[in-house]
């Protein structure tokens, strides 16, 4: 994280030997600003996450599954001033050509009806409320579950959905998160966000953040700044085992992620059925007993990342194999696993910051680019083979469609079809 309030300089007086010592001054730097914030969450997904908008076909799915190229990267903006403006907000984000051409971002926001959120970080799950019945904790990498798991969670007995979040959230031991939190409405006086209903455009792989960027709006100060190659969207995570082990474990192994600083991978599954009560699985690489670690959080600070890498809650970058539990697959034999690699951070401010500490910092704009790569897809599928009885080319003219098998009417309902 950007800290702007440092330790003054110490001016210190210089005596010749037996006098009088000078008394140390100290003068603090006067801090203002920022008037505007601008943070930018730069995703690369791929596996199911990596289709691009739009319903692709039963073979563009089978690709994905087969190692195909099926990554697409995403953008979250945000911008928070403090300037307040007597009509609409208003203001663009020119990304340099190599972004879908260079084509303008519009920062917009509409407020939401009464009785909605309006605190949230972009790509945060607001509504979420786990179903009846129970949930098991599973961590940790290996074919067989660590001495005192599952930790159960009987929902039965936790009618709040805010109580059975705690109880989640209770399971994590001595893990904590930085309070870093992006622009949001309630926090500024004026506020703008990309994607929004007027513009939800998605990107490929080819396309590159790389260059040169101008955010311009009646709200804000102009801000202008420059991305190198490093600080480009990470390359997609490459999954190269998804297979079950003799034990019943599931072996997960990948490539390893150019500029990722940690890595986590998670699984959630289930069984039964809501009506009769269903058990719902979580599990995670972390080393040490976590609950709410295995919905995998949206980004991460790099004193997060350090401090996660210490506690094992990470994996280090270098890590590309991690089993999933027998245990946990036996009680959940079909879910969704993610692999996350989180990488670093770029930053920038304006003007910059005065090397005189007598001579006050008025911090124009701050700017925050956050990275991060998954994948995901189904646990312990192979699918070149589990699909070929689903396998289908898209029907011809006058042709009857083919019924498909059960793995096929599993992707179709978990992709929302």
């Amino acid at each position: 994280m950007n800290r702007f309030y440092t330790g003054a300089a110490l001016m210190a007086g210089a005596g010749l030997l037996g006098a009088v010592p000078h008394s140390t001054a100290q003068t603090k730097q006067v801090v203002t600003g920022p008037v505007a914030q601008y943070w930018i969450g730069a995703s690369t997904k791929s596996g199911f996450g990596g289709m691009a908008s739009g319903k692709p076909s039963m073979r563009d799915m089978m690709n994905m599954m087969r190692g195909g190229d099926s990554a697409s990267h995403s953008l979250r903006l945000g911008l928070g001033s403090s300037q307040k403006v007597a009509g609409a907000t208003s203001a663009t984000h020119t990304p340099p050509a190599g972004l879908d051409g260079g084509k303008i971002l519009p920062l917009l926001y509409t407020p939401p009806k009464a009785g909605q959120a309006t605190d949230y970080e972009p790509g945060e799950q607001t509504d979420y409320e786990p179903p009846k019945g129970k949930i098991l904790i599973f961590w940790g990498c290996g074919e067989k579950a660590r001495p005192g798991q599952p930790v159960e969670i009987d929902l039965s007995k936790l009618t709040d959905p805010k109580a059975r979040m705690d109880s989640l959230a209770a399971l994590s031991k001595s893990i904590t998160l930085d309070t870093a939190k992006p622009p949001r409405p309630s926090a500024s006086a004026s506020y703008g966000e990309w994607p929004n209903a007027k513009d939800t455009r998605s990107f490929t792989t080819g396309d590159s953040l790389v260059g040169a960027h101008t955010i311009k709006g009646n709200f804000t100060p102009d801000i202008n700044f420059t991305l190198s190659q490093a600080q480009d969207f990470m390359p997609p995570v490459q999954v190269t085992q998804n297979a079950p082990l003799p034990s019943g474990a599931v072996q997960l192994g990948w490539r390893p992620v150019t500029g990722a600083k940690g890595q986590l991978a998670h699984f959630i599954g289930g069984s039964g059925d809501e009506g009769r009560g269903a058990t719902v699985v979580f599990w995670s690489s972390s080393e040490i007993q976590n609950g709410w670690m295995a919905m995998g959080p949206e980004y991460l600070t790099p004193s997060d990342v350090t401090r996660l890498l210490t506690q094992k809650v990470l994996m280090p970058a270098a890590t590309t194999t991690c089993a999933v539990p027998s245990e946990a697959i036996k009680a959940a034999p079909q879910g969704l696993y993610t692999i996350t690699a989180y990488g670093g951070e770029a930053n920038f401010s304006y003007p910059p910051r005065p090397e005189d500490p007598k001579v006050a910092w008025n911090i124009q704009w701050t700017t925050k680019v956050r990275y991060k790569s998954s994948t995901s897809g189904l646990l312990g599928q192979d699918m070149g083979d589990m699909m070929g009885a689903a396998e289908e080319d898209e029907p011809k003219p006058g042709q009857k469609k083919k019924k498909g098998g059960i793995m096929g009417d599993m992707l179709k309902q978990g992709l929302g079809f």
